[in-house]
């Protein structure tokens, strides 16, 4: 009994430990592109705008399309895409296929009232019904969808690339940090969002917006929740927490992964370029 008491004191206090935090701000090189001052990403036409934001956890990429003619648009999905490293990630099909070992999330997003989707922490394979395929936009109204999140794995960079750089917290305070910054040649990853939109099906308005990581700080003393001023809340700043240690709890109590947006697995190192 006590073997049994000590292992379980251990694993606590394994526990115990901080998790790690990876901060990180996106950039575009599109120069029809603006980033507004709450970081959102604006790309604005006579006949609509569409912003692009990524704040929260694992970059969830949420897209507003604003109509702005006197007759409604229609945005197809299903011909709709994130791009990244040459693979096209539909953002609605009827069936999207996965596979893989899950990890453990807390975030859901209700993409309808009455729909979520779930599956159990894991190895894990299958495939989850689209909950849409077309949005109406009516005149002078807007809609906005979050298809996808991405699941950065930071681990593989080269501790030698981080330097030593300082972040304010909420209370002013410095907090010592590790921190990479990346020009848009250098950066490990880009991705793209390709969006078609139509009046009419006949003639579709197509739009690509490009993005890539311009830093990256890692600190185990800094919380989003402790992040100085709006910082937490900008369209171009995600976070990956990597907890120090969950294996006794998902023992002791199991994990449900529950999300709405697909996760896409990302590793990400030097000698990878996205």
């Amino acid at each position: 009994m006590k073997q049994i008491i000590c292992f379980i004191i251990i694993l606590l206090a394994a526990t115990s430990c901080s998790s790690t935090y990876f901060f990180s701000t996106l950039n575009t090189n599109n120069e029809y592109v603006e980033k507004v001052d709450n970081g959102d990403f604006l790309l604005e036409t006579d006949s609509l705008w569409i912003a692009y934001c990524f704040k929260g956890e694992s970059a969830p990429i949420q897209i507003t399309v604003f109509n702005k003619l006197p007759v409604p648009l229609y945005v197809d999905w299903q011909r709709s895409a994130l791009i990244l490293d040459g693979t096209a990630y539909s953002y609605a099909k009827d069936k999207l296929n996965f596979s893989g070992s899950a990890e453990v999330f807390v975030d859901s997003y209700n993409l309808s009232p009455d729909q979520t989707y779930s599956f159990a922490d894991g190895s894990f394979a299958g495939d989850i019904e689209s909950p849409q395929n077309i949005s109406f936009i009516p005149p002078n109204t807007m809609i906005s969808y979050i298809p996808l999140r991405l699941n950065m794995n930071f681990d593989k960079l080269d501790k030698n690339l981080y330097r030593d750089s300082y972040l304010g917290d909420k209370d002013n305070n410095a907090i010592k940090v590790k921190r990479i910054d990346y020009s848009e040649s250098d950066s490990p990853l880009h991705f793209e969002s390709y969006l078609t939109v139509y009046a009419r099906p006949e003639h579709p308005m197509t739009f690509q917006q490009n993005f890539y990581m311009s830093n990256l700080i890692k600190t185990q003393s800094i919380k989003p929740s402790n992040l100085p001023g709006d910082m937490a809340e900008r369209g171009d700043f995600f976070y990956i927490e990597k907890p120090a240690n969950n294996t006794f709890w998902e023992i002791l109590l199991g994990t449900t992964l529950v999300v709405g947006a697909v996760a896409i697995e990302v590793a990400v190192d030097a000698n990878t370029r996205y």
